[in-house]
């Protein structure tokens, strides 16, 4: 072993850590679980994740549009084939009726 790894050696074995006490860390990190389990509610998590709730809100308010649109188009043209139907069958000249 070399001089220095000696001299590395014995600082390393003398250092000493000798940290204080804090008498309100217990308490501190206590009273921070209990905040974080108060804002675990809806409105809490939609203030802290807001730009996420809007593009959410913004994709379905566009999805039910677009499928709202689709089913009334849909439902358009069935009833525009019906009543087309029903009025070539009554303008069809051998179902009427002779007077």
């Amino acid at each position: 072993m070399n001089p220095d790894d000696q001299k590395l050696a014995g600082l390393l074995a003398a250092w000493r850590l000798e940290p204080t006490v804090n008498a309100a860390f217990r308490p501190g990190v206590w009273a921070r679980i209990e905040g974080l389990r108060r804002e675990a509610k809806w409105s809490g998590y939609v203030r802290t994740h807001a730009v996420g709730c809007a593009a959410l809100l913004v994709v379905v308010v566009g999805v039910g549009a677009w499928t709202g649109r689709e089913r009334a188009k849909a439902r358009v043209q069935v009833e525009r084939a019906a009543l087309v139907t029903s009025y070539v069958q009554g303008m069809d000249a051998r179902a009427m009726l002779r007077p």
